[in-house]
């Protein structure tokens, strides 16, 4: 898009609309399996008759509006039709227990809130007595739902607006076509509840001016334009993907499909043959998990021919990065290799995808480097819920692994003391909501934003991110212990899913490991390791033995003082159903440590005995 932003979210949606009318802005799966499109025309109607709607209703300029779903099509709909007339969205993550439902919207003081299914319906049903401002529950989908008066219905909503007649019982008159209130770029667009991994969830208030800059800033790096597809299967309450999977995406024209859900990725991958797609580090880890077994359990030679063609093409990448020259024997070897392997593990992801994006947390860098030989841009980016979210990404053109790129334009990052990673820039947020000494404390007099988050600007000015002041262990003898690279490196294990290590003032480090169960069981049949059930095998020694030989292993290089001493198996996983994951799929550190600290204070008294 050239020419100045505009000063609102709806504003720019209408103005891309106004030049695709008929152009499919959203797709989604239909109940027969298959896609349909909606066009920018069909969506711009459904937001402006839902807007009148809206004021109907009551909602003005101001009232938070909360959206308590999955996402897809209702969930977009909703958003600029909320935003259109100035109110302020609130979204709820589905996976929110009604404890912490009833939190948010109490805190915001939510006037209406837009609903997904019979489930999340109950969930509201159920607290909707002690929130006393809401006022309004809109149902998206409301099969199984008995009518009772106590909701409405989305799909009427939308459909009515300026058929509706005039307003009544003394409510705003409705919005005419187009029309909307004076808002400005300063204006609230969203109070976003950071997901609270160590404590109360905190309203990050964010203008139409943060959330502007941040989406044309990316689709700016990534020239992204009406041609390009993405596919989104994030949670439209993640900034990451609001931002850069649904503003960004719709601003520059682009096409936006909603994946069915994490486990359809791989057939949605193949129908809609995205060009873009963002995703979080543990989801591809997860696939390529997946993909790698694959390749394991396959016959001898095609096992063979996979691990030589990743071993030629690294050499190329390697040649490459070093400003090498790549010699005409290598190129033509790594043409087999990308015809006969690599083309093959791109036509899973559909064989047009031509960025991929991890955010939310760092990337294993031999994972982004795998993938990278294979074909695939995988970029890596940086930010905070605080900051729109996005503070540093890398660029195609510039792309150094292990790195987070360098920061938007516009955006200015510095490392303070203890090596925190300081921002400052157009999409820092307004401040916390009703929070007025938290903001104080997160941004100092000069404007600096205290991420808490540690890194270091490498000598191209691109980020490294080290590590997390507030996950720090700190031992009893004063060593410090960064544990979340030490848990990266353990979770290469095949054996283990999930670690935690904890160590703070205490004399060493301990570790809660949860296994890959189905390795884990393969590996007891595979040593004649009987078992009455899975509790009774991760007690067994041979097992624990096994799973010490491979904490040993990935921890070989760590200082004494940072090696895990012991360790206890977990027959179940940290999951976002159980609260121990955010819904960003981050460890909840302080809930796993209250939930399991009979078993952590066992480790160190069973060690000490010894």
């Amino acid at each position: 898009m050239n020419g100045a932003i505009p000063d609102t979210i709806h504003a720019a949606f209408r103005e891309v609309a106004a030049r695709h009318p008929h152009k499919p802005a959203l797709r989604f799966k239909a109940e027969d399996g298959e896609f349909r499109s909606i066009s920018f025309e069909a969506l711009g109607d459904s937001v402006d008759r839902l807007a009148e709607s809206l004021v109907r209703m009551g909602v003005a300029k101001g009232d938070r509006v909360a959206i308590f779903a999955y996402h897809g099509p209702d969930w977009v709909v909703a958003d600029l039709a909320a935003l259109k007339i100035g109110a302020v969205i609130v979204p709820l993550y589905h996976t929110l227990s009604p404890a912490a439902a009833k939190y948010i919207l109490n805190d915001s003081a939510c006037k209406l809130i837009f609903v997904e299914g019979r489930e999340l319906f109950d969930v509201i049903v159920a607290i909707r007595g002690e929130i006393p401002s809401l006022a309004h529950v809109v149902v998206f989908d409301d099969k199984g739902i008995v009518e009772n008066g106590s909701f409405s219905r989305f799909g009427a909503l939308a459909a009515a607006g300026a058929e509706a007649g005039p307003a009544s019982g003394g409510m705003p008159h409705a919005l005419s076509p187009g029309e909307a209130p004076a808002i400005s770029s300063g204006d609230p667009a969203t109070i976003v509840y950071t997901s609270g991994t160590t404590g109360a969830p905190k309203g990050v208030i964010l203008s139409h001016g943060n959330i502007l800059f941040d989406a044309f800033s990316a689709l700016r790096r990534f020239r992204v334009g009406p041609d390009d597809t993405f596919l989104s299967f994030l949670p439209l309450c993640h900034m990451l993907e609001k931002t850069c999977g649904y503003y960004a995406m719709l601003f520059a024209g682009a096409t936006i499909a909603y994946a069915e859900g994490i486990s359809t990725i791989v057939s949605d991958v193949q129908k809609i043959r995205p060009t873009i797609i963002i995703v979080v580090p543990r989801v591809v880890e997860k696939i390529y998990e997946a993909v790698e077994q694959k390749v394991l359990e396959a016959p001898f030679i095609r096992r063979k021919l996979v691990y030589a063609a990743v071993r030629c093409l690294n050499e190329r990448v390697n040649r490459r990065y070093r400003g090498d020259g790549v010699p005409l024997a290598l190129r033509a070897r790594c043409a087999v290799c990308d015809a006969l392997v690599a083309s093959r593990f791109r036509k899973i992801a559909g064989g047009r995808l031509r960025l991929l994006v991890s955010g939310g947390a760092p990337l294993d860098r031999k994972l982004a480097k795998t993938l990278h030989v294979l074909g695939f841009n995988i970029v890596e980016g940086y930010g905070l819920t605080e900051t729109a979210p996005i503070v540093c990404v890398a660029a195609l053109e510039d792309n150094r692994l292990g790195t987070v790129g360098k920061p938007l334009a516009g955006v200015e990052v510095k490392i303070g003391e203890s090596d925190e990673i300081l921002v400052r820039g157009p999409n820092l947020m307004c401040g916390y909501f009703n929070m007025p000494e938290e903001t104080a404390k997160a941004i100092d007099g000069d404007g600096w934003f205290h991420t808490g988050d540690q890194g270091k600007l490498d000598e191209r000015g691109n980020l490294v991110i080290t590590g997390r002041l507030k996950e720090l262990i700190v031992t009893s003898y004063g060593k410090k212990v960064a544990p979340v690279p030490i848990e990266a490196e353990i979770i290469k294990s095949p054996y283990i899913d999930q670690a935690l290590l904890f160590g703070d003032n205490r004399k060493f480090v301990t570790a809660l490991i949860v296994p890959q169960r189905g390795m884990i069981e393969r590996y007891a049949r595979d040593k004649g390791i009987a078992a009455a059930d899975y509790s009774e095998m991760l007690a067994r020694r041979e097992i624990r033995d096994h799973i010490a030989a491979e904490i040993e292993r990935a921890t070989a290089d760590l200082a004494p003082f940072e090696k895990v001493r012991a360790f206890a198996l977990l027959a179940e996983g940290f999951a976002v159903a159980n609260e121990l994951l955010t819904p960003t799929l981050k460890l909840r550190r302080k809930k796993i440590v209250e939930r399991y600290r009979n078993v952590i204070d066992a480790l160190y008294e069973l060690r000490e005995e010894r």
